[in-house]
């Protein structure tokens, strides 16, 4: 009994002419084609991969308005603190949107806090003059009682360089939820 089915490149060739000698060449240099797929997938994981001098330059710079913003909180200095913002700044807390960020930070140091340590997660560069951050703070004060109050914050900041210098835009805060309970054992 003969074989009526034909391998798929002998078929297309009977069915289309030129197009089997095309086929032909490709499975020849098959080879070539892949040394060219995996030069272009090795150029596309480089260009996925961050500029690391160009991203630390960006951490470095950034890390200056966290550095400033810790000293003028340490300081109790709240209108240093709203000199990092731009004018049209936007300011986010657990309760929404904080009007006025210099008499946010006066009644929170009236309220005891005196002490700021910020840690910067995450720098995420969005053009040349616009940076997205995360992080985490502690706050530590006491209260009125004397008691030591301590807060543990997470934050996003949308920070835009303004003539040369980056200023904060937007920055929200929030409580760090706890860790969960460590789960039981299974019985």
């Amino acid at each position: 009994m003969e074989n009526k089915e034909s391998p798929p490149i002998q078929e297309a060739g009977a069915c289309c002419g030129g197009l089997k000698a095309i086929l032909r060449k490709a499975s020849t240099e098959g080879g070539n084609i892949m040394r060219i797929l995996g030069a272009v997938c090795f150029s596309l994981l480089l260009s996925a991969m961050p500029a690391t001098a160009a991203d630390q330059n960006l951490k470095e710079e950034l890390g200056k308005v966290a550095s400033a913003y810790e000293q003028h909180f340490n300081k109790k200095d709240a209108a240093g603190i709203t000199s990092l913002y731009t004018k049209n700044y936007l300011r986010v807390t657990q309760n929404g949107i904080e009007p006025d960020n210099t008499k946010y930070y006066e009644g929170a140091f009236k309220n005891g806090l005196d002490h700021l340590e910020i840690k910067t997660t995450d720098v995420q560069p969005l053009s040349d003059n616009m940076a997205i951050l995360t992080g985490e703070s502690r706050v530590t004060g006491k209260s009125e009682k004397g008691d030591p109050v301590e807060l543990n914050i997470i934050w996003t900041s949308l920070d835009v360089r303004e003539n040369g210098q980056w200023k904060i835009r937007m920055l929200t805060t929030l409580p760090k939820p706890p860790p969960p309970p460590p789960q039981q054992a299974a019985k």
